[in-house]
């Protein structure tokens, strides 16, 4: 038997070498708790493990089946070996175990999968129950989140557990709720004001609009803006203040309309709380139909449009007005130098049914009156009646009534009576003629809607809407005449009665599926009934002789009977999530239009992706297909109530457009955000009217007086804003080009022409700034190339054997000849602030077109005086007198020069 003897060598020996051990184990520990600063790029896990190594000393041991889901970003400061790598295995099956100086690498058992449950509810205003649209919603723990449809309500569908809630809204106080998750739950937030925020002016929200939205070319503009935003008279305008935005030109210098990206002014889907608007202008296009008192939130769609909307080509502007408040009475009032306005809101029923009333009237015809001459009268005047009724049934049914009613009109009316001798007797040739001539003119909309929402469970939401909807221009004439002599009268008279306008039914079912946080579903249908009087006319003709009468006769004409369509559209669009940086937004518009016993179809599909580079960077792009069914009669460069909507036809097919975009954008510190933007739309089935041919007041024929051929707009935007703080607002620029091309021997020979709103070069600045409580200042600063417009530049003529005038001819070189001069305007705002025992007192004063530039409104060309002489023509032998071609003088005619006005608001 070996007997092993331990000497006191070998007992210091293991002590040392336990000693070894013990120190390095020590050290590697202290290793993995020492802090280190450590960044590394888009990296593998191959890459992150052996940049590591080099940092650390420790060593890294894995199989195959370790891997990764997405490569790795991280950019530390004094972090330890354990943060690190919790950061950068986050959401990723791996797990580690640190040994001594190895890090073992393992992938993770997959755990049972859990049960989901889903989280929906309202998201409204504490104070007065009005529901938030757009209001951010984010899980913490699963980093998954979603926000509030356009009637408030969200849902989002979690692993059941422990769940940290947090609901944010740019203006209001974010509200935290930590709950255990067993069941589906309901959950409708309140949100409060937040009053340290009074000096933030809100640009745009992020629903659908900015770096982390899928769509592209959206803006969001809230109604501090709008209000803030100088215009003519005072008057804060929903159109003027998206003519600011890039890619949207106003057409004519002051007027509402919208141009957007090479479209028509008809190519624009207006909507109000979801009902097409087909005459957004008063004052004959220099103010919109929107008063902004009404108005809860502003959405402009230019490029990316979502497949819920079809039927236009060029863009959307979705409108949406207040429900009204639930909780308390107040209002607003508001008296101008051009029209005043009255607002009021508050429960018919508390915390169940509210209401929500404005209105607005111009008075310059009340102003007017007692200046205008006796005999002759004129007078114009316009009026707004917005109403809605919200009543709440259940936390699941909700009812909204809505009307809106809005007119222009216009009246003259002339008298004359006098009397005079036809002989030298004046007891017998004395002739009394007495004459009275009276015409009106009113145009405007009448919208009556209602709207259901109801949820059906916690992941399907249900909006319903049955709506009328009216445009109807009238025009009546009277011409009265009576001539009396030698105690006899002969009477005449004449009336008419001329209308046009377009009638509407419609139905719409729209619904909201979200079966997980990263899907958000839409989809929907809708039928509408479409009446087109494009012109209706009545005249009725009486004669009287000694007070006997001897005709009376009533004449029925009409140039276009009515004409009824049908338009079904139905969509589908999915908005989710492919990886961790990609968004898209997939879907179609399908729509059939039915019209003379001619149908037509469109499958119109749509997609949108973004990219998210980084939380600050993010790239998209996107396709749009849009067709139209609809054309707008106008032969005048300002909106007439004289032109007519009219359908498209057997021989004139629907407009089509196919629109390609790519952009960047870049959220930084402190609100600042930058855009770029470019597109290219390629349009099919455009009208023109003929060469030598216009519309004026008559449809008759329409379709042999215009032309189907395509056209082109391509351009790119910039834009850089700043959202919140003291001094908010944006710079804007746009490079853009657009023109039109028809069949050879139609207009212009077959050759390109630039479109008539071609504007190459559009600048927009906005500033807002606020002081303090009691002063704010708001400016705009826009500068245009000029458009193009078609004037005849030189006049020839000839004399012919025979003849004793002149045959005069106007010689035009091509379609949209004439390039306009350039226009640039500053408008600036300020306003006087100050609280009252019961409210607030706001004094603005403003100054339109500040420095007086004397932009053109129209342009028109004069002096065809010539010099001419004798000339043989070659081929017949006669003699012809002709001019020498001369330039002809352009003029161009300005009518809003400097305009200051002042205004007083009350709110209560």
């Amino acid at each position: 038997m070996t007997k092993h003897y331990i000497t006191g060598l070998h007992i210091r020996t293991l002590i040392l070498m336990w000693g070894l051990l013990l120190a390095l184990q020590t050290a590697h520990a202290q290793k993995a708790e020492a802090r280190l600063s450590f960044s590394i790029r888009n990296a593998t896990l191959e890459e992150f493990v052996k940049r590591l190594e080099n940092s650390t000393g420790f060593s890294f041991i894995y199989g195959e089946e370790v891997k990764i889901n997405r490569r790795i970003t991280l950019n530390v400061e004094q972090k330890t070996l354990k943060e690190i790598l919790n950061l950068a295995f986050a959401n990723e099956p791996v797990s580690y175990q640190i040994s001594g100086k190895h890090i073992l690498l393992q992938k993770k058992k997959q755990k049972p999968a859990s049960r989901k449950f889903t989280i929906s509810g309202y998201v409204t205003d504490e104070a007065s129950s009005e529901t938030l649209i757009g209001a951010n919603i984010l899980e913490s723990r699963q980093r998954q989140g979603t926000t509030t449809n356009p009637y408030g309500f969200y849902s989002l569908t979690l692993p059941e557990g422990e769940t940290e809630l947090a609901f944010s809204y740019l203006g209001y106080e974010t509200q935290r709720y930590n709950i255990a998750l067993e069941k589906d739950t309901l959950i409708n937030i309140r949100m409060r004001d937040n009053n340290q925020l009074e000096e933030v002016v809100i640009v745009s929200n992020k629903t659908e609009a900015g770096v982390t939205a899928t769509q592209m070319g959206a803006i969001e503009i809230p109604m501090a803006q709008i209000k803030n935003t100088p215009s003519i008279l005072g008057e804060a305008d929903v159109m003027k203040t998206i003519q600011l935005m890039p890619g949207v030109q106003a057409g004519v210098e002051g007027s509402a309309g919208l141009y957007v990206r090479g479209g028509g002014p008809d190519q624009n889907l207006i909507l109000l709380d979801g009902v097409p608007v087909y005459n957004v202008d008063h004052l004959f296009g220099f103010f919109s139909v929107f008063t902004p008192e009404a108005v809860k939130k502003v959405t402009l769609f230019k490029s990316s449009f979502p497949a819920r909307f079809g039927g236009r080509l060029s863009s959307v502007v979705d409108v949406r007005t207040n429900d009204g408040d639930m909780k308390k009475y107040h209002g607003t009032l508001s008296v101008g130098l051009l029209a005043s306005k009255i607002q009021l809101e508050g429960p018919i029923i508390k915390d169940r049914t509210s209401f929500n009333i404005s209105g607005r009237r111009s008075y310059l015809d009340l102003i007017a009156k007692p200046f205008m001459p006796k005999d002759d009268k004129t007078s114009y005047y316009f009026y707004d009646i917005n109403a809605k009724i919200n009543h709440k049934f259940s936390d699941r049914s909700r009812l909204f009534l809505n009307f809106y009613n809005g007119k222009d009109h216009y009246a003259y009316k002339y008298k004359s009576d006098f009397t005079y001798h036809s002989g030298a007797d004046p007891n017998i040739s004395e002739v009394n003629n007495f004459n009275e001539d009276q015409l009106s003119l009113d145009w405007g909309n009448t919208i009556v809607s209602g709207r259901w929402n109801y949820i059906f469970n916690q992941k399907l939401f249900c909006n319903t809407t049955v709506a009328y909807n009216k445009y109807q221009m009238n025009t009546r004439s009277n011409t009265f005449a009576r001539t009396t002599q030698s105690g006899t009268s002969s009477e005449n008279n004449y009336q008419s009665h001329y209308f046009s306008g377009i009638r509407d039914w419609s139905y719409q079912m729209d619904f909201d599926y979200s079966p997980v946080p990263t899907h958000d579903i839409k989809f929907g249908l809708s039928y509408q009934r479409h009446n087109f009087h494009p012109e209706v006319s009545t005249s009725k003709i009486q004669e009287k002789e000694g007070g006997k009468l001897e005709k009376d006769t009533l004449y029925n004409s009409i140039s276009n009977s009515a004409v009824r369509a049908h338009e079904f559209s139905a969509y589908i669009e999915d908005n989710f999530e492919w990886g961790s940086r990609l968004r898209i937004n997939i879907g179609a518009h399908l729509s059939m239009f039915n019209v003379q016993k001619k149908s037509y179809f469109s499958v119109q599909p749509r997609i949108s992706a973004r990219y998210q580079l980084n939380g600050n960077v993010a790239f998209k792009a996107s396709y749009t297909k849009m067709s139209q069914y609809i054309h707008l009669l106008s032969s005048t460069p300002i909106a007439m109530p004289t032109d007519l909507w009219v359908p498209v036809t057997s021989e004139i097919k629907p407009m089509q457009a196919h629109q390609y975009s790519i952009g960047s954008y870049y959220t930084g510190i402190r609100g600042w955000e930058f855009s770029v933007e470019a597109y290219y739309k390629d349009m099919r089935n455009v009208v023109e009217y003929k060469d030598g041919v216009s519309f004026f007041g008559s449809s008759s024929g329409w379709e042999k007086k215009v032309e189907m051929g395509k056209g082109r707009s391509m351009g790119i935007e910039f834009m850089l804003q700043r959202t919140i703080g003291k001094t908010t607002g944006w710079l804007s620029y746009t490079l853009a080009k657009s023109d039109r091309q028809f069949a050879k021997g139609s207009i212009n020979q077959g050759v390109r022409f630039p479109y008539k709103y071609d504007r190459r070069h559009n600048i927009n600045l906005v500033v807002n700034h606020k002081f303090n409580n009691r002063i704010d200042i708001g400016a705009s600063w826009m500068f245009a190339t000029g458009g193009t417009s078609t004037i005849p530049e030189e006049v020839t003529g000839a004399l012919r054997p025979g003849e004793d005038y002149v045959r005069q001819e106007d010689y035009i070189e091509h379609r949209n000849n004439f390039r306009l001069p350039p226009s640039h305007r500053l408008n600036i705002g300020v306003n006087f602030n100050k609280k009252t025992k019961h409210g607030m007192r706001t004094w603005n004063i403003s100054v339109y077109n500040a420095y007086n530039a004397m932009n053109p409104t129209l342009v028109y060309s004069n002096g065809n005086s010539g010099y001419g002489d004798y000339v043989k023509n070659q081929e017949d032998g006669n003699v012809y007198y002709r001019y020498t071609p001369r330039k002809r003088k352009i003029t161009k005619l300005t009518i809003l020069p400097c305009i200051p006005s002042i205004t007083y608001t009350y709110k209560f």
